[in-house]
């Protein structure tokens, strides 16, 4: 029942593993946490069963540090799917890699992109050779092929020549499908909704949204939980996919977190915060890294105006505030008025 109730994404996945097979592409904008990769890895499994069908599944996250960084991510990912496990720079230094390579795809010509890789002299050139290494296998092995690049909007900041060549490279393709997705909705919106972004019109769009307000509502009152409670859960945590899952399926095998208000507050500060704790101290250590950006979102968590709550210029508030937004760590709902995006993360910095 839980798992029907807070995976809620029946027809989304449905709908988006159909298309990708039959030639659709698709990008998926949401905050963290709100099931995106969950979601996108469901579809690759299920796609993944048509023999006809192979999937590739990028973190751009992990490979964001450079362009030269991006163009191995990728080809390490479609040696993964060749069946070469492991990480490229450990099976560049293996001759019985290069040789059994050589003798099972030699027509896919992969060594001059290896070469590339070794001698790193031109990282343009390899991004290219690297995306169109994808076509080559969904020829050389007569398949369609799936691709998810997750956290695609981490590519921005890399600059906008980066989306440019793989928009080039990727919409000359016959043979692969796209499934992008990111979590800052400014960047992806730059990227795939605005006319001037480099991916306009390319693909559908789907913004994954919170869970029905009501739905929660009805369920958590077939729960018996006291009202006040109830009450705490929905304004705290605004129907967040990911934590109001996580309270509900806390509540149902400890109980008696929720015997009353103080019981439940005092699980949200020294079980659910503590269990989060990891998380939430990443993304504050991404937070400090711009300029006044922590005393902001601490404003914002308290609910002030940072234009008006900080001793700084309107213009160096301006500024984090466009950062952060950025990042996905806060969400514009209004003219120059903004509320932080994980709720969690909000109750952590208030405490």
């Amino acid at each position: 029942m839980i798992k029907e109730l807070f995976i809620d994404r029946k027809e989304h996945l449905k709908s988006l593993t159909h298309g990708l097979k039959n030639g659709k592409d698709y990008i998926l904008i949401a905050p963290r946490r709100f099931g995106k990769t969950t979601l996108a890895q469901k579809i690759l499994e299920d796609i993944a069963q048509d023999a006809d069908c192979l999937t590739i599944h990028i973190d751009i996250m992990r490979y964001s540090g450079s362009v030269q960084s991006v163009a191995e991510g990728i080809v390490e990912n479609c040696l993964n799917a060749l069946g070469f496990m492991g990480r490229l720079k450990f099976l560049l230094k293996q001759i019985e890699f290069s040789f059994k390579l050589k003798v099972k795809y030699g027509d896919l010509e992969m060594e001059p992109l290896l070469q590339l890789i070794r001698e790193k002299n031109d990282e343009w050139l390899l991004l290219e050779q690297a995306l169109e290494l994808v076509e080559k296998i969904a020829v050389k092995h007569n398949k369609k092929i799936i691709v998810f690049f997750d956290e695609f909007g981490e590519l921005f900041y890399l600059g906008e020549r980066v989306i440019k060549v793989f928009r080039s490279v990727i919409q000359l393709q016959k043979h692969v499908n796209y499934l992008f997705a990111g979590s800052q909705e400014t960047l992806m919106t730059k990227v795939f909704v605005e006319k001037s972004g480099a991916f306009y019109r390319f693909g559908n769009l789907i913004f994954l949204k919170n869970l029905e307000r009501d739905e929660i509502l009805l369920y958590l009152t077939e729960m018996n939980l006291p009202y006040e409670i109830i009450e705490i859960i929905l304004h705290k945590f605004n129907c967040h996919p990911y934590y109001t899952s996580k309270i509900i399926k806390d509540l149902i095998i400890e109980p008696q977190h929720a015997k009353s208000i103080d019981t439940f507050l005092d699980y949200i500060n020294n079980v659910l915060i503590s269990q989060e704790n990891g998380y939430l101290e990443l993304q504050l250590q991404k937070i400090k890294e711009k300029t006044h950006a922590l005393d902001v979102m601490v404003n914002l968590s308290m609910g002030l105006d940072p234009y008006s709550s900080l001793n700084i210029s309107r213009q160096a508030a301006y500024l984090a505030l466009k950062n952060l937004e950025n990042g996905g760590f806060i969400t514009k709902i209004e003219k120059a008025k903004y509320v932080i995006s994980d709720p969690l993360l909000a109750l952590y910095l208030n405490r």
